[in-house]
């Protein structure tokens, strides 16, 4: 079982169906409503991606299962390679005579210079091991551990990514000129709202159009409201969203909705659509808005109760006999018809986008620690006329190469 979890073709194998997941949750809708999908794919389409999970692929077990598998195939294959090295460093013996006389990098110092030799040696590189025969040197030995590094930064950001999946939200929030909110919308099999634990207030909104109608820029002024308090103002714009308590608000559409200025009996009321108007015996509602009625223009119907049965009536705005009417002896007048703009907010919160930084910024570190530093050890033994010094390097050998010509001349 432990050779299954550790083997390379386990590792390749997740990351296929990781990448290939991460795919399908990037060109599948996620979290739409049923209506959403079936207009875009048919109905048996529709039941594989429930079936599969594909509509919300980063919360499915079998994503969740793919990472946790693919987090202990590389947990105790990085264990695995630190026992090792472990192993390696207390295990460490000097080579014999025989083997640093056969190793591509060597030369024999003889006499009182071997003495200066190894003080010399001792102030270039690093001692990691001495026994009564010679000594082993070493440099760049943090080499050694940028593979060790670029592993465990991946259980990290693995780790990071899961915290963010189990304990992170997106959801979405629609706001109006002065209207407050304390919950948003989470998209999904069941559409839930959930509490911010504070109010988000749109103090203004504005957006302004290319000559040809393409929206050119949209802005929402909103204020945070905490214990009764404004705490903080900001104007949210694509790419510049407002961040407060780890909750990231971004500007991510807008749409219009038509009001409608009424005079109701010498008093002046904006009603929208389903909007209902209650005064004394009065009750009015706002049951429907066409924008062309019969090549009149833009029409309300106003529905009203009168001795306990329902009826209608049409006010149309460019029409000026009808716009006006009497219902129950108060004088209605329909005065305009505005577009109201309001503004589509999507909030999201990801505990672990820090932790996943973090190990991005340790996956750099390990990349220069890996190709950027190199290993090398050199070995000093005893001779029966001096010393015999020798060099190996596990890369970059080039460069050491050179580097060890250039000692052997220093010592020499």
């Amino acid at each position: 079982m432990l050779k299954f979890l550790t083997s390379i073709r386990l590792t390749i194998f997740l990351l296929s169906f990781i990448s290939i997941g991460s795919l399908f949750g990037t060109f599948i809708k996620q979290k739409a409503s049923v209506e959403e999908y079936l207009s875009i794919y048919s109905e048996n389409t529709y039941r594989i991606i429930r079936l599969l999970g594909l509509d919300d692929t980063y919360h499915s077990p079998w994503f969740f299962a793919l990472i946790i598998l693919f987090a202990v195939n590389l947990t105790i294959c990085t264990l695995g390679r630190f026992t090792r090295f472990i192993r390696s460093e207390r295990d460490m013996k000097l080579p014999d005579e025989h083997t640093l006389t056969n190793m591509e990098m060597h030369f024999q110092i003889q006499g009182k210079d071997s003495v200066e030799a190894i003080k010399k040696l001792k102030k270039r590189y690093h001692s990691i091991h001495e026994e009564e025969e010679g000594i082993v040197l070493e440099k760049g030995a943090l080499s050694r551990y940028g593979a060790l590094t670029i592993h465990a930064s991946i259980i990290v950001i693995l780790l990071g990514s899961f915290i963010g999946l189990i304990f992170g939200y997106k959801g979405f929030m629609v706001l109006k000129k002065g209207e407050v909110r304390d919950q948003i919308t989470i998209r999904g099999d069941n559409t839930k709202e959930r509490p911010l634990g504070f109010a988000l207030r749109c103090k203004d909104f504005k957006a302004s159009f290319y000559p040809g109608g393409e929206p050119k820029d949209y802005v929402s002024t909103v204020e945070v409201i905490e214990n009764g308090n404004i705490v903080l103002e900001k104007n949210i714009r694509v790419n510049d969203p407002l961040n407060y308590k780890g909750i990231h608000v971004y500007q991510a559409s807008y749409e219009s909705t038509p009001s409608f200025l009424f005079n109701i009996g010498g008093e002046n009321v904006i009603l929208r659509e389903r909007d209902t108007y209650k005064k004394n015996d009065l009750i009015l509602m706002v049951a429907r808005f066409e924008g062309m009625i019969h090549d009149f223009g833009p029409g309300v119907l106003i529905a009203y109760l009168e001795k306990g049965e329902p009826k209608t009536l049409w006010f149309l705005k460019d029409v000026e006999r009808l716009r006006e009417k009497n219902i129950q002896g108060t004088h209605i007048r329909l005065e305009d018809i505005r577009d109201e703009l309001y503004t589509g907010l999507e909030v999201s919160k990801d505990p672990g986008v820090w932790i996943v930084w973090i190990g991005f910024a340790f996956i750099l570190v390990g990349l220069y620690m890996n190709f950027f530093i190199y290993h090398r050890k050199v070995y000093i033994r005893k001779a029966s006329n001096g010393i015999i010094v020798a060099g190996f390097a596990s890369k970059n050998r080039e460069a050491f190469n050179e580097e060890f010509e250039r000692l052997k001349r220093t010592l020499w």
